[in-house]
């Protein structure tokens, strides 16, 4: 899931963990973006709580991480847990702490593999710098491994912005490509109608 600053991607990840958890599945949310306090202000915000026994929380700042041991790590923990959903926030953060632009992609490879031959599901979220319009969706060329890409995007509409989604890929399945606005309240992201072009200023 890719998306510039601010556009939900956190929200969307909690989101995925925590409608999880209310079906009785465990979860582990790898940040490197947000502390545990600030994940759980932001979780408290939608009716959530880091206190859920079903939702494991593994912080590590990404000035402190070497990918091959968080890679290990992070599969330790849903070993431990259980867990059959993950979320890390972000690959932008780790692709940044990782020297070695192969060896990265290799670690990400390896990840998605073995999350998938285990039937766990997992969204990560990737930060890309353009606001209005995306040339790429990352630097290091992860998306052609996921089975889904789904972009935040920010759009013009007379004098206020939109938050948009769009389903870029659904691999082996149909999708509906259509953008869609949604907007985040106090129950978290509502998704709305699709959007008319004729509406939208690029």
């Amino acid at each position: 899931m890719a998306g510039p600053s601010g556009a939900g991607k956190t929200l969307m990840g909690l989101h995925f963990i925590f409608s999880g958890a209310a079906g009785g599945e465990r979860g582990v949310i790898a940040t490197l973006q947000e502390n545990p306090t600030q994940l759980e202000k932001v979780a408290r915000g939608f009716g959530w709580s880091l206190d859920d026994p079903r939702v494991e929380v593994v912080y590590r700042s990404p000035n402190d991480v070497y990918v091959d041991e968080w890679v290990y790590g992070l599969l330790g923990r849903i070993e431990s847990t259980g867990a059959t959903r993950v979320m890390v926030d972000s690959l932008s953060d780790l692709q940044y702490a990782s020297p070695d632009q192969v060896r990265f992609r290799e670690f990400i490879y390896s990840l998605t593999q073995r999350l998938s031959r285990r039937g766990i599901s997992a969204i990560m979220t990737s930060e890309i710098p353009d606001l209005f319009h995306v040339g790429r969706m990352a630097e290091y060329g992860i998306s052609h491994l996921s089975d889904n890409v789904i972009l935040l995007q920010y759009l013009r509409a007379d004098s206020r912005l939109l938050r948009t989604v769009t389903v870029l890929k659904s691999r082996a399945s149909a999708h509906d490509p259509e953008v869609r606005e949604f907007e985040i309240t106090s129950d978290g992201i509502v998704l709305g109608d699709p959007i008319a072009g004729e509406h939208v200023r690029p």
